[in-house]
């Protein structure tokens, strides 16, 4: 296997496409259905990339990504955001200072071929 990818998207249809497209792509899969089980599988799983949705109940997005930054032992695995929304650099701006940017933000939908390029270069970076 390639690495293990943890899906953390609140929309099941996006979850299975998802992972039907990583697991073609070679990838080990892992699910969570929102922020606080994708931090908690993150700091179990240690994958090597995660796709964060933005908008999802309980904790955000946002809330999510700054809890994997804020662990020493998810800080440096690379987080793509996937989302539906083109304005998402507002909630991404709401971020704390010291608190880096995503590896990668990919608009909904999705290039297939020019996301698994960029799912494959942060990973083996």
């Amino acid at each position: 296997m390639a690495g293990l990818i943890l899906i953390i998207d609140d929309e099941q249809d996006m979850q299975i496409y998802l992972r039907t497209l990583f697991r073609k792509a070679g990838y080990e899969v892992a699910v969570a259905k929102n922020g606080d089980e994708g931090v908690r599988v993150a700091m179990e799983r240690r994958p090597s990339l995660i796709t964060l949705d933005l908008l999802m109940p309980g904790r955000s997005g946002p809330h999510a990504y700054e809890a994997l930054r804020a662990k020493e032992e998810t800080r440096e695995i690379p987080v793509i955001i996937l989302t539906g929304l083109s304005n998402h650099q507002g909630l991404l701006a709401k971020l704390p200072d010291g608190v880096p940017g995503p590896d990668a933000v990919v608009e909904k939908p999705i290039d297939r071929e020019a996301f698994l390029a960029q799912v494959a270069e942060l990973i083996n970076a």
